[in-house]
């Protein structure tokens, strides 16, 4: 059985908060078809910090959580393992109905804090923001938001890795 183990490492940038990232070329792994399933490892490291992924189960920051839900029956559910080094999965494409691409996100905590792999979506948005003064009016006379300095965090900038991604091809 083929193990494709992926190093899961802790970034901290300056300016920017940490973030998980899949130590991979473009965080994107290619598996490519099998007749027996093939297991997908993700390894924490993070030397000098007690790091473990969190529960699959987990209710606010799963450890691994699908981002784009593959067909049923490619995947086995994530495990954590190696006393919660490792989270793993199997992918079972053996035909082609079974070839595709998808994204995920992992969690893991390190030193008592919750870090997550980032992401941004690969679509374009389509859809323009609506302009109805009824709706500008809603939103403005009940807002709560007083302050203009909030940043988002939507995904990876250009200089980091890219979205965490299984393409079985």
């Amino acid at each position: 059985m083929a193990i494709h183990t992926l190093p899961v490492t802790l970034i901290a940038r300056r300016g920017q908060p940490p973030f998980l990232v899949v130590d991979v070329p473009k965080s994107i792994l290619r598996v490519s078809r099998n007749p027996r399933p093939q297991t997908i490892r993700w390894w924490l490291q993070h030397p000098g910090a007690s790091g473990r992924f969190n529960a699959p189960d987990d209710a606010i920051s799963p450890g691994f959580l699908w981002i784009s839900a593959p067909f049923p029956g490619i995947f086995s559910p994530p495990k954590v393992g190696d006393r919660g080094q490792s989270i793993t999965v199997l992918d079972d494409h053996d035909i082609e109905e079974k070839i595709g691409t998808w994204f995920y996100r992992l969690s893991a905590t390190v030193d008592g804090v919750v870090y997550r792999t980032r992401f941004k979506s690969p679509y374009s948005a389509r859809i323009r923001a609506l302009r109805s003064s009824r709706m500008l009016a809603a939103t403005t006379s009940t807002s709560t938001v007083t302050s203009s300095s909030l940043t988002l965090i939507t995904g990876n900038d250009p200089q980091s890795a890219g979205n965490p991604t299984i393409k079985n091809r």
